[in-house]
């Protein structure tokens, strides 16, 4: 190729210069022309050896690929004829020695040489992967400035003035003798393994984790996964009194029973005032039978419903009232529930969550209990507020009485002129404005999640499967499945030397 360049540049040579003397026999006046002619020459011999130049570069690109071509054509050819003088015999303990199957001597050939060159090409790529590692960290050191290069030469214990492109050199030899390379084949093998493990969606990692034996879950994650389930669900929110549903009376459509709506209206009025007097009646003779009880028959009578006879008499005989009251409305709510339809029953059920099937009697003992079981959450839960405003009351009290007036006003309150006035209104504002409540669900919140960090990850699993929580961190299993086949040397580049090895 660099003959043929040479020859090209002569014969431009010679061909400006006959073209220059030539002009020179010419007339004075056509030497502008003469001018005009040689410049255009010159540009004409720069033109050709520009272009000679690309086609130079294009033909040594064809030439390597060529030359891969035509050198991986004689490998084989010879290998070929290496293979056809071999016995059988030998030939087929060469295919099995690679794992290869045999057969009749023409497949054996065919196989061994598809084999070998698979095995040169896994070659060349190991190569190509090494020279880009390698570039790799010669940029890096090469983008480095010159006093961060002399830093980390004298932090490798290289001395001396020497200049920058010494420096990367002597670098690039320590960190070959440090197996730079191959541990820089082992990241590029990572990074390229993480890339397809991240491009997998969760349900396929998952499976890939539980096939080789590597926990996809997180216990904390779960946790916090189903705490949030869990509030937005409002499991933490103040337990809601059961409120029973009452039959109301079809309103009134048409301008002609407007009378007799009237009419109807005025007669459920006397009755309700009417049960209602009945109602206080028996009130009132219940706590005069209570109250002519002795102190000693009270007391047993507030054990025998599991209550703390303490206080007074009075104390005594308004808490065993209300556990009278409550009893008989507890009697009327079995009986109401009782006369309902199926129909009517089940659409109680439902909206209390509760299974439709079974007979009747087992679906009005569901409601009972339910509604017993809500019961006791809310007496559980006035305790608890009990709890906290005594706690409150504490700190206020320990408040000045101008700290008090100024805590009052700021929530819009009455200041008062007396700190236990103010105090019982700024109490009952915590009540009432939801502080005593965010309080205990936050309370609720951290024991639920100390609950839930006790148990094992298989419960858990089960917990959020149930809630149709996703308990799953794509980066978790990704990193995890990295960590273990990196374990058990996986999808890792091997070294260079122990591929040769094993090609022997």
């Amino acid at each position: 190729m660099a003959l043929k360049r040479k020859a090209i540049a002569k014969a431009s040579t010679d061909l400006f210069k006959r073209s220059r003397g030539k002009a020179a026999l010419k007339k004075t006046e056509e030497e502008g022309a003469t001018g005009e002619v040689e410049a255009q020459e010159e540009v004409q011999e720069e033109q050709p050896e520009h272009e000679e130049e690309q086609e130079e570069e294009e033909e040594e690109e064809i030439s390597e690929e060529e030359k891969l071509k035509q050198q991986e054509e004689q490998t084989t050819s010879t290998r070929k004829k290496e293979l056809k003088a071999m016995p059988a015999s030998d030939l087929k303990e060469l295919l099995a020695s690679k794992g290869l199957e045999p057969g009749n001597k023409a497949d054996m050939i065919e196989a061994m040489l598809k084999h070998e060159a698979k095995a040169r090409a896994a070659q060349r790529e190991h190569e190509a992967k090494m020279r880009a590692v390698v570039v790799q960290k010669k940029e890096e050191l090469e983008a480095m400035s010159a006093p961060e290069l002399k830093n980390l030469c004298t932090a490798k214990g290289i001395t001396g003035v020497l200049s920058k492109p010494v420096r990367v050199e002597k670098l690039l030899q320590l960190w070959q003798q440090e197996d730079g390379v191959n541990k820089g084949l082992a990241q590029m093998a990572r990074a390229k393994r993480e890339g397809e493990l991240a491009g997998m969606d969760k349900a396929a990692l998952r499976k890939l984790c539980e096939k080789r034996g590597v926990e996809a879950f997180v216990t904390e994650v779960m946790v916090e996964r189903l705490l949030k389930h869990e509030f937005e669900a409002g499991r933490f929110l103040r337990p809601a009194a059961e409120q029973e549903a009452k039959e109301e009376a079809p309103a009134a459509t048409k301008k002609g029973d407007v009378v007799e709506a009237l009419l109807a209206s005025e007669a459920n009025r006397k009755k309700e005032l009417e049960l209602k007097k009945h109602q206080e009646e028996a009130a009132a003779n219940r706590k005069k039978e209570l109250k002519a009880m002795s102190l000693e028959e009270l007391k047993k009578k507030l054990t025998k419903h599991k209550l703390e006879p303490v206080g007074k008499k009075d104390d005594m005989v308004e808490a065993l009232f209300q556990v009278g009251v409550q009893e008989e409305k507890i009697v009327a709510r079995k009986a109401e529930l009782k006369a309902m339809s199926k129909d009517e029953l089940k659409k109680v059920l439902f909206s209390k969550g509760l299974d439709t099937s079974g007979g009747k009697d087992s679906q009005v003992e569901a409601v009972m209990t339910h509604e017993a079981r809500a019961r006791e959450e809310l007496k559980a839960y006035g305790a608890k507020v009990d709890q906290v405003l005594v706690k409150k009351r504490e700190e206020l009290e320990a408040q000045t009485a101008g700290q008090l007036k100024d805590m009052c006003a700021n929530k819009g309150l009455k200041v008062g002129v007396g700190k236990e006035d103010r105090i019982e209104r700024l109490l009952e504002e915590a009540k009432r404005d939801g502080e005593v409540d965010k309080v205990l669900a936050n309370l609720a919140r951290s024991n639920r999640r100390e609950e839930l960090l006790a148990m094992g990850i298989p419960v858990l699993k089960k917990l959020c499967d149930q809630a149709a929580v996703d308990a799953l961190v794509k980066e978790v299993m990704v990193e995890r499945l990295l960590a273990d086949e990196a374990e058990h040397a996986e999808h890792v580049e091997e070294p260079s030397a122990k591929k040769a090895r094993s090609r022997k």
